[in-house]
């Protein structure tokens, strides 16, 4: 009797979600979310250098990007997909509206948006990725994802994107692997390196890319994470040169270079600790523990853990930039035993009882925004080790086109209040986009009452 009443209480809850779901919108929603923060869009890609020649010209970039913007958003893997599932009126008619292209008739072949990509600077696609990152951060409503009331937390991480077996062009990275049978062969890839921007505890954005690569085949030395990482840096100082910044990284970044570079940009910076990277100073922290210089501070974090910390560990370790050290431990189940779980981690910010739980909450959220980000674009939504174009260029500006696509799907997902309401999965909100870009207009209507009434709020 008792599985009965709660079969039937299931029914009565996934005929409640049918309902909310009637009421989704779907591609309107998302040009309204589109429309209310970067209303300027249309305009900012229209204002980018067309590498085309003029006399050839049959679609305007925004039919080109949004296109590609709409591909992404859909959930559409390949650009042969993306030719088979956008071939519908609808999908003509919305892009027109979208793109502000009243002369559109048919929607562009992929061969035509991979020519046009391959021809683009990637600088391009760049630029309008920092528009949009500009005009949130101008918006008030995100001032409470600031670590400490006061910065912004910027966090690095990088990740293979295509592997080959033969060389693939120049700028290929290469390394020795071995195979199932213990032979040597050389494997060429390529490789990104991100720096992600915290809006939120699920609202993670790209805020720049470094593509990490040879220059040329014949170098002596390869391109590597951390080289790649200067250049970023540099660029994001000269892109945001009073954004209060706190960078994160894992045990990698944490040296003494990456800390002067925070240092002289008036940075702060809270980096993975491990004893094989910077062991002097693991050594001098657990010399100070031992000593009873730590301060704890007890029932902290979800698990109610106990946290400890020591300032200026730096000088004893004898570093010239400043070092402060903090951990957090805690005892949780693994099973049916106990597990003790241990975090520690390097910042130039001064630690105290106070905002302790604060810099713990953040340390420990860079490994889980780290892997959630790069695992939902891999196997999630975009399929970034998707091969759409064997053209470097072009490969590029498809992947900055993810990001930008990103962008506007986390505000989407962020705001719908259906999406919170039934529990639907990324995955599955991509998928009734692409069914509404299919079967729903967006009418002249629906963009005059866009531009004249929406209100948006997000959590």
């Amino acid at each position: 009797m008792k599985k009965k009443m709660k079969k039937r209480c299931d029914w009565n809850r996934k005929s409640h979600k049918r309902e909310k779901k009637k009421k989704d919108r779907g591609i309107v929603d998302f040009a309204m979310i589109q429309n209310h923060f970067f209303k300027n869009l249309p305009d900012w890609i229209n204002e980018m250098e067309d590498p085309r020649h003029g006399s050839y010209v049959t679609y305007t970039q925004t039919d080109l990007i949004y296109m590609g913007i709409l591909k992404n958003v859909c959930s559409v893997e390949s650009m042969r997909q993306m030719e088979e599932k956008f071939n519908e009126q609808t999908c003509i008619d919305t892009l027109r509206l979208l793109s502000g292209d009243r002369g559109l008739e048919e929607m562009p072949h992929y061969d035509t948006l991979n020519y046009y990509l391959e021809r683009l600077s990637p600088q391009c696609l760049s630029e309008i990725r920092r528009k949009l990152v500009a005009s949130l951060l101008r918006m008030k409503q995100f001032y409470r994802a600031r670590l400490l009331r006061k910065y912004w937390r910027v966090i690095l991480d990088g990740t293979g994107l295509f592997y080959f077996r033969e060389k693939h062009c120049e700028n290929c990275l290469c390394e020795t692997v071995k195979d199932a049978e213990g032979k040597e062969r050389k494997r060429y890839y390529h490789k990104v390196l991100e720096a992600k921007l915290v809006l939120g505890e699920n609202l993670v954005i790209s805020l720049g890319t470094e593509f990490i690569e040879n220059e040329s085949e014949d170098v002596e030395k390869q391109d590597c994470e951390i080289n790649a990482a200067k250049r970023l840096l540099a660029r994001l100082k000269k892109e945001y040169p009073r954004l209060p910044i706190c960078l994160q990284g894992d045990a990698l970044y944490a040296t003494e270079p990456m800390m002067r570079i925070c240092r002289e940009n008036g940075w702060r910076y809270i980096f993975t600790q491990k004893d094989t990277r910077q062991p002097a100073i693991g050594e001098s922290f657990r010399w100070i523990q031992e000593g009873g210089g730590c301060t704890a501070v007890k029932n902290i974090g979800k698990e109610m853990g106990t946290g400890r910390y020591a300032n200026h560990v730096g000088e004893t370790a004898g570093k010239e930039e400043t070092v402060h050290v903090y951990e957090y431990e805690y005892t949780g189940k693994q099973g049916e035993a106990e597990k003790k779980s241990r975090f520690c981690w390097l910042t130039d910010i001064e630690l105290t009882k106070r905002n302790l739980a604060e810099m713990v909450e953040a340390g420990r959220g860079r490994w889980k925004i780290e892997n959630v980000g790069f695992n939902n674009q891999k196997h999630g939504l975009y399929r970034i080790e998707h091969l759409n174009s064997r053209d470097s260029n072009a490969m590029k500006n498809h992947y900055l086109l993810t990001q930008i696509a990103d962008i506007l799907m986390q505000l989407y997902v962020a705001w719908n209040p259906l999406i919170k309401e039934t529990g639907q999965s990324k995955k599955n909100t991509s998928s009734r986009l692409l069914e509404s870009f299919r079967s729903q207009t967006v009418t002249d209507e629906d963009v005059l009452y866009i531009q004249r009434y929406t209100t948006v709020y997000l959590e």
